[in-house]
Order: C-alpha cells, then sequence, then structure tokens
C-alpha cells in the first residue's frame, strides 16, 4: 500500500509507488535483478539497499518493481518519497514526518516497513538513514553515485543487455534481447503496427547498441523512430541537441547547506572541462580518451582532471568496449550519454575540430592497417570495426571540405580492412560509395578515384564500366603513380569472363607487381584470386600448388588473415578432387587459425572466398556470400571471448548483398547455407572445373576466318571484339559506329547463334577458332609498354 502525506510537504513528495514513466507497462530482462532485491530486502542483516547508475538506467521503475514485489511477499508497508533538489526553508523534515507516520503504523512482529526513497543523492539524507535504521525500517534508494557514509548495501543498476551481432536467419534471437524488446515496446506504444522486419533489422540492432542499452534512452529514441523512422533516430543519436543541465559557473551546486559535497555529483564547471564537452559532439559512436585528447590538444595533466569531471558527473560515460588508439587499441570507450550535454562550438572552431576529428582517424586507419599487414592483425581489426562511424564521419568530412588526397589516403588505409573482413564494397559503414563528385586534382589523387570506381563497378557486376574508367589510365601513368599493379589486377578481373585465359594471366602479373612493390599482403589475396581463376580453367594442380606458396609465406609473414583464406581455397581445390578428409582438414585448419582474429576475420576469409571476384558471375558470388553467411551465424556462438563486444559481422555484409539478390533470393540462400558444412559448402559453390579448351579437329582456312556463316562480315568483325572483352561504346569507337547499331549487332548475333549474352558469343568465338583481333586490346595496350611481349595461355606466375 502507499501511505499519502500532508499536503504541506516540501522535501518530500509522494507518489505511486510505480511513479508513472515512458517506459512500457512490463519490465524486461530484470527477472534476476528483483529477484536479487528482494532477497536482500528481506534479510534482516541488512539496513537497506541503494540503486546505483547513470541516468536512464532504470533504477526508479527497478526500485518500484522490487517494492511491489516485497509488498506482495511480505504485506509489508511501503511508501515512496521523491526527494527535491533544495532543502527545507522552514525546520520542517517531511521525509522524517513520512517515517514517523511509517513507524506509527507498523504491526508489531510482522515484516519491516519499506521506504522507497528516489534521488538520494540530492538529499539531506543523513538524518533520515539513520532515523531509519533506529526505527529498523528498510531502506530502498536510488542514487547516480553512492553518497559516502550512508550504510547502504550498493547495487549497480546495469543497463539492459545488447546484440552482439543480427542476422536475418533468426530474426526471432534478435527479438529476444532485452534491450531490443524494450524499444520494439517503446515503438509499438505510438505505432502498434510496427514490426521487426528484414529491411529494419540492422538499423534496430544498433541502435540499442548505439545507446549502451540504456532503457531511458531507448525509449527516447524510439519517440522519433515511431513518428519518422529507426534510420532517422540512429542517425540523430550523432548530432545531439538534447538540452541537459550544464553549469560553466565556478559555484559546486552540490554545496548546499547541510550536503555532503563529496558525495553529490560534480558538473562541469568551466575551462578545461567545458572544452572537452563541446568538442564531443564531433564524434559518432564512442570514442577514446586518445582521440579527445588530440583533438582539444590538452595537456595530459590537466586532460585527465577534466576528464575525471565530466566522468563523475554523468555528462561523459564510460565503457569497457574497445576503441583504437594510434599505438594499438584500449579497453575503454567514452560516449556522450543519449540525452547528454551539445554545446555547439563557433562555426571556425567547430570547423578546426572536424578537420583534427577527421585527420586523427586517418592516422589511426593508416596505423591500424599498418599492424594487420605486419602481422599485428588482432588489434589492427580490433581499431577498424570498432571506429567504424568515426571513420566514415571523418571521410564525410575530408570530402566535405574538398580535400579528396586525404579522403583517398584514408581509404587506402580502410581498403585494408575491406580486405580482411570481405568487404564488398562496403565503404566504412552506411557504405558511402566513390563517385564523380570525388573531385581530384593531381595525376595520382584522379587516376584513384578512377580505380575505386572501377573496382566498385566489378564489384556490381559491371566489368564493361570499369573498362571504361581504366581505359584513361596509361601504363605510364600507372607506373609513376605507383599504382601499376591495382590497373593490372582490375583489368584482368575484367576481362576474366571474356578471356579467362588472359584474366589469370593478368592476375600473376598483378601479384607480381605489388610483390615487387613490397605489398606481399596484396600479393598473396591476388595470387589466390589467380589460384581460382587458373581451377576455374581445369588447372587445378597448378591452383593448389599456387594456394601451398602463398600459405607457406602467409605462416612465415605472420599473415594470418591471408593464411587462413589460403587454407579455404585449398579445401575448395581438394573438395574438386574428391578429397573429403582433406577438405575437412583444411577448413578446421582455417578457422581454428581465424577464430583468434575474432568473428569478422573468420566471417571474412569466408567470404572472400565465396564471394571472390574471380568468380566472374556476380549473382553467383552474392549467392555463395549468402550461403556463407547462412553457415557462419551457426558457428557464431564459438567466440566467448567476444561475449561482450557487438561487432555485427555479419550485418555488415549481409545488406548490400540482400540488395542485388533481392529479398526472396537472399532469405533462401541463407537458409541452404544454415543447413550444410562448411566443406559442403565450399564443394558446392564453385563448379567442377572444365577441361582445357582444345583447338577445333578442324581449324578453318586462313581465307575464311574473318567471315563465317550464318554471320556476316561486320557480325563477325563485332562478336570477335566482343571477345576481346571491348564494351559497346569501345566497340563502335573502333568500328566507327553508332552505339545503337552495336547493339544491333549483338542481338542478331545471338539470335544468329542462339547464344543469350555476350559470354556465349565470346565463347562460341573461340570454339569455333576465331581468336580476337590480332591487334592487342584497348585495355592490354594501355596496360603495358609497346616492347612488352604479349600474354598468352594460362600462365600463373607463384607467391
Amino acid at each position: 500500500m502507499t501511505i499519502p502525506a500532508p499536503s504541506s510537504v516540501k522535501n518530500a513528495r509522494p507518489a505511486a509507488a510505480c511513479p508513472p514513466t515512458a517506459f512500457p507497462a512490463d519490465m524486461v530482462g530484470r527477472d534476476a535483478e528483483i529477484s536479487a532485491l528482494s532477497a536482500l530486502l528481506t534479510d534482516p542483516s541488512t539496513p537497506g539497499v541503494l540503486l546505483t547508475g547513470v541516468p536512464g538506467a532504470g533504477k526508479t521503475r527497478l526500485a518500484a518493481e522490487a517494492a511491489a514485489a516485497y509488498r506482495a511477499s511480505t504485506g509489508a508497508t511501503t511508501v515512496y518519497v521523491e526527494t527535491a533538489a533544495e532543502p527545507s526553508t522552514d525546520g520542517t523534515d517531511s521525509a522524517l514526518d513520512l517515517l514517523a507516520g511509517l513507524i506509527a503504523g507498523r504491526d508489531p512482529g510482522g515484516a519491516r516497513p519499506l521506504l522507497l526513497v528516489d534521488d538520494l543523492d540530492r538529499s539531506d539524507h543523513h538524518r533520515l538513514l539513520r532515523a531509519c535504521a533506529v526505527a529498523s525500517v528498510v531502506v530502498l534508494g536510488t542514487a547516480r553515485q553512492p553518497p559516502a557514509a550512508h550504510g547502504l548495501v550498493p547495487f549497480p543498476v546495469d543497463p539492459l543487455p545488447v546484440p552482439l551481432d543480427c542476422s536475418a536467419l533468426d530474426l526471432a534471437a534478435l527479438a529476444r534481447v532485452p534491450s531490443v524488446q524494450v524499444y520494439l515496446a517503446c515503438l509499438r506504444t505510438i505505432n502498434p503496427a510496427f514490426s521487426l522486419q528484414l529491411h529494419n533489422q540492422q538499423v534496430i540492432a544498433r541502435t540499442c547498441v548505439e545507446v549502451g542499452g540504456n532503457p531511458g534512452a531507448l525509449c527516447r529514441t524510439a519517440r522519433v523512430a515511431a513518428l519518422e523512422s529507426p534510420e532517422v533516430a540512429w542517425a540523430s543519436l550523432g548530432d545531439r541537441t538534447v538540452p541537459y543541465p550544464f553549469h560553466a559557473e565556478g559555484r559546486d551546486p552540490a554545496a548546499a547547506p547541510g550536503g555532503d559535497p563529496r558525495g553529490a555529483a560534480p558538473r562541469a564547471s568551466g575551462g578545461t572541462p567545458v572544452r572537452l564537452l563541446a568538442h564531443c559532439q564531433v564524434f559518432s559512436g564512442g570514442f577514446g580518451p586518445e582521440a579527445l585528447r588530440h583533438i582539444t590538444a590538452v595537456a595530459p595533466e590537466e586532460f585527465s582532471s577534466a576528464l575525471e569531471t565530466l566522468l563523475r558527473g554523468h555528462l561523459l560515460t564510460a565503457s569497457t568496449l574497445p576503441s583504437g588508439r594510434l599505438d594499438g587499441t584500449a579497453r575503454f570507450r567514452l560516449r556522450l550519454p543519449p540525452d547528454g550535454p551539445a554545446r555547439r562550438l563557433p562555426p571556425p572552431e567547430d570547423t578546426a575540430a572536424r578537420l583534427a576529428h577527421a585527420r586523427y582517424y586517418a592516422a589511426l586507419a593508416r596505423a591500424a592497417a599498418d599492424r594487420i599487414i605486419s602481422g599485428q592483425q588482432r588489434s589492427g581489426l580490433i581499431a577498424f570495426w570498432s571506429e567504424e562511424r568515426n571513420l566514415r564521419t571523418a571521410l564525410e568530412t575530408l570530402l566535405r571540405h574538398g580535400l579528396t588526397g586525404e579522403a583517398l589516403d584514408l581509404v587506402d588505409g580502410i581498403r585494408v580492412h575491406w580486405r580482411a573482413t570481405g568487404g564488398w564494397s562496403t565503404w566504412a559503414e552506411g557504405r558511402p560509395r566513390p563517385d564523380q563528385s570525388w573531385t581530384a586534382t593531381g595525376h595520382r589523387d584522379r587516376i584513384r578515384v578512377d580505380l575505386l570506381l572501377g573496382e566498385a563497378g566489378i564489384l556490381a557486376g559491371q566489368p564493361e564500366a570499369a573498362t571504361d574508367l581504366l581505359d584513361r589510365i596509361t601504363a605510364d601513368a600507372a607506373h609513376a603513380a605507383g599504382l601499376s599493379a591495382r590497373v593490372t589486377r582490375l583489368r584482368a578481373l575484367c576481362v576474366l569472363d571474356a578471356d579467362p585465359y588472359r584474366g589469370a594471366a593478368l592476375l600473376g602479373e598483378a601479384a607480381d607487381r605489388h610483390r615487387s612493390d613490397g605489398d606481399r599482403h596484396e600479393a598473396r589475396y591476388v595470387s589466390l584470386e589467380a589460384a581460382l581463376a587458373g581451377f576455374r580453367l581445369g588447372d587445378t594442380a597448378a591452383a593448389a600448388a599456387t594456394a601451398l606458396e602463398v600459405l607457406a609465406a602467409a605462416q612465415q609473414g605472420r599473415d594470418t588473415l591471408a593464411a587462413g583464406t589460403a587454407l579455404l581455397h585449398l579445401a575448395v581445390f581438394a573438395a574438386a578432387e574428391g578429397r573429403a578428409q582433406a577438405t575437412a582438414h583444411y577448413c578446421e585448419r582455417a578457422l581454428s587459425s581465424l577464430r583468434a582474429l575474432g568473428p569478422p576475420a573468420v566471417l571474412g576469409a569466408i567470404a572472400t572466398t565465396l564471394g571472390s571476384p574471380a568468380l566472374p558471375d556476380v549473382v553467383e558470388r552474392a549467392i555463395g556470400t549468402a550461403r556463407g553467411l547462412g553457415a557462419f551465424h551457426t558457428w557464431r556462438g564459438a567466440f566467448p571471448e567476444e561475449a561482450g563486444t557487438p561487432d555485427f559481422a555479419m550485418a555488415r555484409l549481409e545488406e548490400p548483398v540482400r540488395e542485388l539478390l533481392g529479398e526472396a533470393a537472399f532469405s533462401r540462400a541463407l537458409v541452404e547455407g544454415s543447413k550444410v558444412s562448411l566443406p559442403d559448402l565450399l564443394a558446392s559453390l564453385v563448379p567442377a572445373p572444365a577441361p582445357p579448351a582444345a583447338a577445333p579437329a578442324d581449324p578453318l582456312p586462313p581465307d575464311t576466318r574473318t567471315r563465317i556463316e550464318p554471320l556476316t562480315p561486320r557480325q563477325t568483325e563485332v562478336s570477335r571484339l566482343v571477345a576481346a572483352g571491348l564494351s559497346n561504346r569501345q566497340i563502335a569507337h573502333r568500328l566507327a559506329i553508332s552505339e545503337w547499331t552495336v547493339v544491333n549487332h549483338i542481338r542478331d548475333t545471338m539470335k544468329k547463334l542462339g547464344c543469350s549474352s555476350r559470354v556465349e558469343i565470346a565463347s562460341w568465338m573461340h570454339r569455333s577458332g576465331l581468336r580476337p583481333s590480332p591487334e592487342p586490346p584497348l585495355f592490354v595496350r594501355t596496360a603495358f609498354p609497346p616492347s612488352a611481349p604479349a600474354l598468352s595461355g594460362p600462365t600463373l606466375i607463384p607467391s
């Protein structure tokens, strides 16, 4: 029951045992806490319990639920008191008056009455607690920080558990996570029709992580999500403007008469704390202390004191989640509270802070990439995925200010992470893609923009568009810029479908050039692409030999990522030869070595193998990656050391694959992958290699090689250029005809030959003995100087 207080109360306000809040009606995820509190409150030796935690953690609501449970189990009287910020001015103490009334109504020999006191650290609590101890009244209080000499049993209230990852394969599991349950319940109070779906699963899970599982923040964010969308709510978290009590004066608000300044929550009091707090707005998704210190340029000794002030005043919150550092990583991460302060910097200072933020994270990306390349791969991977949002913000800042060169330097560092985690052109979180707005002034920067656009086109299944971009890069320009290896690799991927022999040879050449440039980490991955291309041509023995060489080099260079990927390639080659035991052995070795680097590394190696661009069919790559995601979902729980660290390794890859395949095909591939083992998955995704194409039994005489019925001479000429890998635009330029005429010739040719694609035309031309034009194709003429020897045959350069 609740005993009402007299109307003249000034220091305390009576309320229902469960004060009105914006929370859902039912408590979610707090059963263990309620049971533990019930045990403490019914223990005669316990004078009382003090719930502590950050604002919004749900202390008041949990205390009300625990009081209700105590009242239900013991039949004792309970009173709820919310203390006021200011002390009494007339000498009366309403809390003590309530206590006197509570004692007067107590049944002798009955259970101890319970006094529920909210915001205990904002009141003159010493007399009240002493009186409760004398009168044998159990106290259940809430406070942000434990007051000094309170004598109550501290009971920290932690945020609700958050998702570690999310997958379309099991939305029900995501919906059972307590923080997600609270978020969805709050959404449905405004929009009853809202439901968890494939298109919003990732943003909902990330919202719960972004607010740290804080129930109050979840409910406030849900209002925005219900009225607009979850995506808008998540975006708003990175640019907060919610008012917050902010004291810039020198006075200490805790120094009220009779109060205990040692137990009060301090607040920013001007100077360095205010400077730090104002600069926190430029970060996204939390940050490490080193990043804040670099951006504010505060001396280390002064910085530590100011940071402690902000933490004790709950103006910043801290967790043991990782954050990136220039020299590694740290298990300490700061963030603004979801309803925290947001004081705008003046425009000039705001611009300077954002540029300092961008340049710090560009330096962090370079350092993390160097660690991955040099063998310190776990810390490098953690630095990248823990700072995904800050890296994206840094990239956007640099582009917004026209600093394309610095943005490209940042992307060069991030590319190492994409490669390691099967990035699928995932341009950091949110996947900002390069486009023509990336205006570059320097010649080298223009080439780098074209390479990024070309790589995105290849991964999207548009090699013709990529070829057009690569045709603008001459061999001399690529060499002068130090980018000839990347240019050669992309040219190989562009031509791999139309001319697999030349594509495989160019991949080997690209690997050799990377090795000559000293980039052995990239060379290993490109060598594996060359091995897979050769495997699809039927040369399994050479492909396995290349993979073994990569494995040995990677192990010697402490490159666990490349070693694990090489082992998965060896499993593919062994499966093609019917060696099931060897396939399982290679898979087990790969997973054992990669497991130490965490889930992103394991999933990245699987996606790199199953979704390799050496498999020219983009749909085949996407289906293989989706199946790999389904298979990985069943292993996600095998990483106990990462149990408290959300990484969203699956969500990072699911979204682009879903966009490409569509919902139905994507879901079907996920389910298929979840039902097979990794060895079976590797064996089924890559088709058995066809035997090398043999020369025709009766080659056509030389005088008829330029004509063959039923094709006209022009159709034959166009088909030869199609087989050479040229796009429609390039063919039109070469033959001095319109692009629409080229389209008509190709359409008529497909009708006459019974082909359904350009690839089948190229295959028919090869089988018929009609090789491409003796003149090197455009992509070869721009890649090599005139004196370079012509590439022919399936030559693979070993790693």
